[in-house]
């Protein structure tokens, strides 16, 4: 009995983190297809939601009014969560600049405001970007192209990392994990449909819009999806670069992770119907990467607890490998606390502390009732 768990849980986990990636490379190459992309500028609002965002939204204005893109086709739209420091009159001041401040009477959330707003900007497109990104010049032209196709419903942009000036978990192994996952979606996208966007910077057409529930946790990810669950296709865009100005502190970073978890397991109970076979590769990926990586974390615990189980030396062998793992995860998790890292340690521990996060999350979910997230998870 315990062998089966052992090699179930194993062979799920080989699958989830390097027999996917290969099989969706593969299928991609095999059946994959671009959008047919041509130089397109629709109307489009550029939507800033910020709260409390007085350190960023300044830069966040002035990068926004340098875009190349036509001005008289380009709305900026800053909506204020009911902020009580000064990004209001900091935002008011470009008022003349085009620039239309939204302020909450008193915080709502984030889908709660974004349920309100949305539907009353005048852009065919609405491109989300978040306070603390910094969109390149040519981004929005980029990413517009896409929707010359008329089968494209919505088009995310590459996150990407500045060079940190400290060391942490996040700065040291972050660019290989953000590596790792552009890789699949790159491959999800030729294939279909990207598994949700980028919160940093994506787009979509305004009347595939939907209303959000106030619990709504990844907006990102549950706008995206419900476009492909209209017919449309999610794609990704690697030419539209946003650039991330602030990286969490490990502590910032696991409870950003605790709520994207969470957030995965009410996706999949909302968008269930994706799990459908008739739904093609959007089913195939939906099931790969967002159904067994969310329970990734379950996985390795009874991969370990199965392992005790064992008979000797296969015990031993298990034990041993799993110990050597976990053990370099605490070196590289105390090696940043103390300011220091490197990629050897860096990298288990934040694959370990990720995993931790998702499993806190889905905890979070079962028994917390699935709440709703909060503003400002950087820290």
């Amino acid at each position: 009995m315990m062998e089966i768990l052992v090699t179930a849980s194993l062979a799920t986990l080989i699958y989830i983190y390097m027999g996917y990636p290969i099989l969706v490379w593969l299928m991609a190459r095999c059946f994959g297809m671009d959008p047919k992309k041509a130089p397109h500028t629709p109307h489009i609002s550029l939507f800033i939601p910020a709260y409390n965002e007085e350190k960023h939204i300044e830069m966040k204005i002035k990068n926004s009014l340098g875009l190349d893109y036509p001005k008289d086709k380009l709305h900026i739209v800053i909506a204020s969560d009911g902020s009580t420091d000064q990004t209001n009159q900091i935002a008011k001041q470009y008022a003349d600049e085009g620039v239309q401040l939204v302020e909450m009477p008193k915080n709502i959330g984030k889908a709660a405001m974004l349920t309100q707003v949305v539907p009353q900007l005048e852009g065919e497109v609405i491109v989300f970007s978040d306070t603390s990104s910094e969109l390149e010049p040519n981004a929005l032209l980029e990413l517009m192209q896409n929707f010359a196709d008329p089968w494209v419903g919505c088009v995310s942009g590459l996150y990407r990392l500045r060079k940190a000036t400290r060391v942490d978990s996040r700065s040291q192994s972050e660019g290989f994990y953000w590596r790792y996952e552009t890789f699949m979606k790159y491959q999800e996208s030729r294939l279909h449909s990207i598994l949700g966007a980028h919160g940093a910077f994506y787009a979509m057409r305004k009347k595939l819009f939907t209303e959000l529930d106030k619990k709504s946790i990844n907006d990102d990810y549950i706008l995206a999806m419900r476009v492909v669950r209209q017919g449309y296709r999610s794609v990704y865009e690697p030419r539209a670069v946003a650039w991330e100005r602030e990286l969490s502190s490990v502590d910032g970073e696991f409870a950003r992770r605790q709520r994207i978890a969470a957030g995965n397991v009410q996706q999949l109970f909302e968008l269930w119907t994706l799990f459908n076979p008739m739904r093609g590769w959007v089913a195939f990926c939906f099931f790969s990467h967002k159904g067994l990586r969310t329970f990734s974390p379950v996985f390795l615990l009874t991969f370990l607890i199965g392992s005790m189980g064992l008979e000797d030396p296969i015990r031993l062998w298990a034990l041993g490998v799993q110990g050597v793992f976990y053990a370099m995860a605490v070196v590289g998790y105390f090696q940043q606390r103390k300011g220091r890292a490197s990629r050897v340690f860096s990298i288990p521990a934040y694959f370990c502390l990720a995993n931790l996060a998702m499993f806190a999350g889905l905890l979070t979910f079962c028994f917390g009732g699935g709440r709703a997230p909060k503003w400002g998870d950087k820290s």
